[in-house]
This record gives structure tokens, C-alpha cells and sequence, in this order.
């Protein structure tokens, strides 16, 4: 396919915000090599971009990093520092996306940006809503999930710089009870 072929294609697939290579693949109806120098010219070309390994963004409607990160590494959502900035329980803006997953930690350097994916166990994969087009944690279950994950860690100075007067202490208590994690004394 030519350069305003590929226009077009990305064009015409508007509501599709992330191509995966396959997916490119059964839609072009290339084979692999031809498909591959043919997306690493458009990419060299700043036509496309390449998010990472595999994934490519339309350029007529480029994804944000949170949709990206329900793409890339599923099961998984936005939580921990990057969820608790987004509810502005956190001051602090991360620079990376932290998300969680049921899967291996891994961590993505897209074009985009950083995201990073810690494990947790599958009892504790529940709290989160769809936002937009991704997935983010509920504010109480962002905190629990970042006391979770950070237990053996001094994290008294982080707690004591959140602003948790947007926190429902009812759903805490209750997420805190199905977790059955103890707390430090946040209120």
C-alpha cells in the first residue's frame, strides 16, 4: 500500500484508536514483511506511530496513555499514584502510568510515555470503573491497593501527604474488611 492508501485506511477506521500488528495484518491483507516495512517506513515518516512493540496509533485519532495501557497488558488498571493524582487525593502528578494487573509486573516504554503494571493477586482484582475508554481504580481501592502492594515499605510519609477528605470511609471500611488488610490510622 502506498502512503495515501494508508491515509485512507487510518482514515476510514477513525473509531479505532490502537492497531495491533495482526490486526493490521487481516485488514491490509499483507503478509508480514511487507506489512512490517511497510509500517516502519510510516513510522520513520512520522505518518504513524508506533506505541510499542506490535501496538501503532491512528493517526487521525491518537489514543492518550490511559487507553493505551487497557490495550497493551490486560487485565488491568489504572491505579496506585496515577489513580490517586487522577481523583486528586495525590498533589503530585506521576511521570509514570502505575496500573495493576493479574499478570507478571511489567513495565512499557511507549512513545507515549511510561507505563508501569504491578501483580496483585486475582481475590484483589475488583474496585475499579470504566472511565472514558480505560480502566481506573475507585479512590478507595487506589489507596488500598498502594498500602497492598507497598506493606513492607515505610509509607507513613507518603499517607500523610494525601488529601483524603474526598475518601467515602464507609466503602473503605468495607474494602479494607474484604482485602482483610489493616490500615495505618488515616483519619
Amino acid at each position: 500500500m502506498k502512503t495515501n492508501d494508508w491515509l485512507e485506511f487510518f482514515k476510514n477506521h477513525y473509531d479505532t484508536k490502537i492497531f495491533h500488528f495482526n490486526h493490521l495484518k487481516l485488514l491490509s491483507k499483507m503478509n508480514n514483511y511487507s506489512l512490517r516495512v511497510s509500517l516502519n517506513r510510516l513510522n520513520d515518516r512520522k505518518i504513524i506511530k508506533r506505541i510499542c512493540r506490535g501496538y501503532y496509533a491512528n493517526p487521525f485519532n491518537l489514543p492518550n496513555l490511559e487507553e493505551i495501557s487497557s490495550w497493551i497488558y490486560q487485565p488491568s488498571y489504572i491505579s496506585l499514584q496515577a489513580a490517586l493524582s487522577s481523583w486528586g487525593i495525590l498533589s503530585q502528578i506521576p511521570l509514570i502510568l502505575t496500573c495493576v494487573t493479574t499478570r507478571l509486573p511489567r513495565t512499557f516504554k511507549t512513545s507515549f510515555g511510561i507505563i508501569e503494571y504491578h501483580q496483585i493477586k486475582k481475590i484483589y482484582f475488583w474496585g475499579f470503573i470504566r472511565q472514558n475508554n480505560y480502566f481506573i481504580a475507585e479512590k478507595e481501592k487506589a489507596l488500598l491497593d498502594f498500602i497492598y502492594l507497598n506493606k513492607n515499605k515505610n509509607i507513613e510519609s507518603t499517607l500523610s501527604d494525601l488529601n483524603l477528605s474526598e475518601i467515602n470511609h464507609r466503602k473503605l471500611k468495607s474494602y479494607t474488611e474484604k482485602m482483610n488488610l489493616s490500615i495505618p490510622k488515616l483519619f
